[in-house]
């Protein structure tokens, strides 16, 4: 079986005795089935332990050509992705994009054809949001 080369990557707040963050990475395999390739958790808070989960992954994953990270808006992902994975290529997913762009237009029209265009399957249709 064969992986498309994007991975996201989230972080959720684990409550209970343990109060730290779950990280995961997940991909797709060729027939669209998703799976999760890699868990573990810590301080969310600091680059280290995204650090340690991203070297983790990479010592898991082989060399991918064109690798790229979808994420949620989080500082330490993007710092941590450029150190550790330097040739892959990194983006937000697409709600975080959408309510960074209601945030900054203060329309809501333009970020749902923000989310439109950016789940537009055709190039036609990619266009015609983007006009």
């Amino acid at each position: 079986m064969c992986m498309h080369p994007v991975i996201i990557v989230a972080g959720t707040h684990l409550k209970g005795r343990f109060m730290d963050t779950m990280f995961v990475a997940t991909a797709q395999y060729g027939n669209e089935q998703v799976y999760p390739i890699a868990f573990g958790y810590g301080d969310s808070k600091n680059n280290l332990s995204w650090e340690w989960f991203f070297d983790c992954l990479k010592s898991a994953l082989c060399h991918i050509d064109d690798l790229d990270f979808i994420f949620e808006r989080h500082v330490s992902v993007k710092a941590v992705i450029s150190k550790v994975f330097s040739d892959a290529t990194y983006t937000i997913s697409c709600p975080y994009f959408s309510k960074n762009v209601k945030k900054g237009f203060h329309i809501k029209d333009v970020a749902a054809i923000m989310d439109k265009t950016a789940r537009s399957y055709t190039g036609l249709k990619y266009n015609w949001y983007m006009e």
